[in-house]
């Protein structure tokens, strides 16, 4: 199979048939973006979903007054786009390449060829109910725990996809962009950053996060307490 980031990092994917596999990147194209290039924006309409290969996709919305809200940042191996698939509407968000990104897009004609098979029907809705899992998990962490535990959890997630060949997890994230995953103050991170780092679990410098201790930071992240802060 020719693409490692989604042997090693894509729980969809793998759960496919080998023939189901070998139908997706039978129909796939390759695409790059350099740093801060749009991939789509909201309102655009759909053509197709995509898999991220390498790199960081930014999925945000902006006001009126051109505030920006991160909601998720795709990692190397997330599927996304597939919302629009389901009720044909416009795309509900931004798309952007917070690096220099290599995707594979899936477009909307290779997309309908697929779904003629009903088996496909099944396993888009998969994915999309992957997300959903993850969105009503996100919530129940802001309403039922402690900034410490939901800053755990997110690091833990983003370090699946970010070990480096020396065995290091080293996360490319700014602490500002925590917050806004997280619905906390920059402030809130630095200062939970700063514990961590006491703690010699974590310890960050511009633009990104390196995990010392991976053990220490999953019992971080099971932690169960009845401070929301």
């Amino acid at each position: 199979m020719p693409h490692k980031a989604l042997q090693q990092h894509s729980i969809w994917f793998n759960s496919l048939s080998e023939t189901q596999r070998q139908q997706l990147l039978a129909h796939v194209s390759g695409c790059t973006l350099a740093a801060e290039q749009r991939l789509f924006s909201r309102g655009d309409s759909f053509n197709g979903i995509y898999v991220l290969l390498e790199g960081a996709i930014m999925i945000s919305g902006v006001n009126r007054n051109g505030q920006q809200a991160l909601l998720t940042i795709v990692e190397p191996g997330d599927w996304f786009g597939e919302i629009a698939l389901f009720d044909l509407k416009p795309r509900t968000h931004d798309a952007t390449a917070s690096v220099d990104s290599t995707l594979l897009h899936l477009s909307a004609a290779a997309l309908q060829q697929l779904l003629q098979q009903p088996l496909w029907w099944r396993s888009f809705g998969q994915l999309l109910t992957e997300k959903v899992r993850l969105v009503f998990q996100a919530l129940e962490d802001i309403s039922l725990q402690s900034s410490q535990v939901r800053l755990a959890r997110r690091l833990l997630m983003l370090s699946r996809v970010h070990q480096q060949a020396d065995g290091r997890w080293l996360i490319p994230i700014q602490q500002e962009q925590l917050g806004q995953l997280l619905s906390l103050s920059r402030q809130t991170v630095n200062q939970q950053l700063q514990l961590l780092a006491q703690q010699k679990i974590a310890r960050s410098a511009y633009g990104k996060i390196e995990i010392l201790d991976m053990a220490a930071l999953n019992l971080r992240a099971e932690l169960l307490t009845d401070n929301v802060s």
